[in-house]
């Protein structure tokens, strides 16, 4: 580990010395100058509790994008300030921030960044005409129950259910390349909770099933338990040659790291969607981790040649690596880099909100949902993110597969995630969705 990280911080250390140009405060022109005003940037979520690995970066990450986008111009002129909220992953608290927050005059978008949170709010959102936008979401905060009823919650990366369609097409044209025995069975070793458990569902079977993926079963774990042989063994007695797991940071590390000690690393693939591509879980898991395959529905750090990728790189070079080397790399992962694009992304929606309502002292919640609703694409520094959503989608609809590589370079062995597709569309899999056979 300590090798390959010394390769990386040379080689990003060189990175940081490459000029790139200030971008301006959003990609959408501003029909009003709001110079003097200030606009607050509300946020809350689990900061201290069990999630901290990936929330401690987002709220680094905001800090960093809010202070780069000021100093570019802010949101028409007006400052961007921030008003966040720790809820320790407390559903209580998650509420009171909300109660609080929701209650401002100047609240007329809230980010959350839990999905439980989101599926706790949803009606709340409709009630208060208060869109939500959330890190990832899940049917029941997006489209309800039912999945039937879109309402004020949107999410900036692809359902789990929609990722894992995505991923079934393409295990069913490249099985081969991977040299493991037998027909591809997924089995689903992952977190209880609304996150771990969003993947493994009547329509994703169904749709895994008719382009040519078994389904072995799923066993679930609490988030943090030591050790998970018995659940990963378990899935393996049933014929799974594919795990699969919707979980984050130590939880794609356990299940690789567990198949190695049984003697299992390239028998078995392991998967996910987005956050199992992370630097938090090659971090975690070491050179176990390579070979796993997950999902790219943005531009990744390694992407250097993006000039989102370059803007974030740079300054988290200045700020974070030249101040403390170890504690920079624990914030260099998804998080952080997804916080830099959704408050760029904020900074648009806004922008347009604005546009549409007719000044800021028109701006509501209806402006901002009617702008999110309205078909427009928003792209997050020159498209490290983008998305669009419209009456009937809470989510976005692309991505790309990817993969998790140790190169040998000349500063070492070097961890690198690299897409191994271009941009495809990920089907639609909640309940009644158009692609669920």
């Amino acid at each position: 580990m300590i090798r390959y990280l010394r390769g990386m911080l040379i080689l990003l250390l060189f990175l940081s010395l490459i000029p790139v140009r200030a971008q301006e405060a959003g990609a959408i022109a501003c029909e009003y100058d709001l110079t003097g005003e200030t606009i607050k940037f509300y946020y809350f979520g689990d900061l201290s509790g069990v999630y901290t690995f990936i929330t401690l970066p987002v709220v680094a990450g905001f800090e960093d994008a809010i202070e780069y986008l000021n100093a570019n111009g802010g949101i028409c002129g007006a400052e961007i300030i921030i008003e966040s909220r720790d809820t320790a992953g407390d559903r209580e608290a998650a509420q009171a921030a909300w109660d609080d927050f929701s209650s401002r005059d100047d609240a007329d978008v809230i980010i959350v960044i839990l999905t439980e949170d989101s599926e706790l709010l949803r009606e709340q959102a409709e009630e208060k005409k208060i869109p939500i936008i959330a890190s990832t979401g899940s049917v029941k905060g997006l489209y309800g129950d039912n999945g039937d009823d879109p309402g004020w919650v949107f999410a900036v990366t692809p359902l789990y259910e929609d990722q894992l369609g995505a991923f079934c097409d393409y295990i069913s044209e490249n099985w081969a390349r991977f040299g493991i025995e037998g027909d591809p069975v997924i089995g689903h070793v992952s977190w209880l909770g609304a996150v771990g458990e969003a993947s493994d569902r009547p329509e994703t079977r169904a749709y895994c099933e008719s382009v040519g993926v078994g389904y072995a079963g799923a066993a679930y774990f609490f988030p943090g338990l030591p050790d998970i042989t018995t659940q990963v063994q378990t899935i393996l007695d049933k014929g799974a040659n594919i795990i699969y797991t919707t979980s984050l940071a130590s939880g794609p590390a356990q299940v690789a790291t567990t198949l190695e000690t049984l003697g299992m690393q390239g028998k078995v693939l392991v998967a996910g969607p987005n956050w199992v591509v992370d630097t938090s879980v090659i971090r975690l898991g070491g050179e176990a981790t390579a070979g796993i395959i997950g999902q790219l529905p943005y531009r990744w750090w390694d992407e250097l040649s993006h000039p989102g990728v370059q803007i974030v790189t740079q300054k988290w070079a200045e700020k974070r690596l030249s101040a403390d080397p170890e504690g920079a790399f624990e914030l260099r992962n998804i998080a952080y880099l997804l916080a830099w694009a959704a408050a760029d992304l904020y900074n648009q929606i806004i922008t347009a909100s604005i546009n549409h309502a007719g000044g800021l002292d028109n701006l509501d919640g209806t402006a901002i949902y009617e702008t999110l609703t309205s078909g427009m694409t928003f792209s997050g520094l020159d498209g490290l993110l983008s998305f669009s959503f419209d009456e009937t989608r809470r989510s976005p609809n692309l991505t790309r597969i990817g993969t998790i590589e140790f190169l040998e370079t000349d500063a070492g062995l070097t961890p690198q995630v690299t897409p191994l597709t271009e941009w495809v569309e990920t089907p639609d899999l909640k309940p009644g969705g158009a692609d669920v056979p």
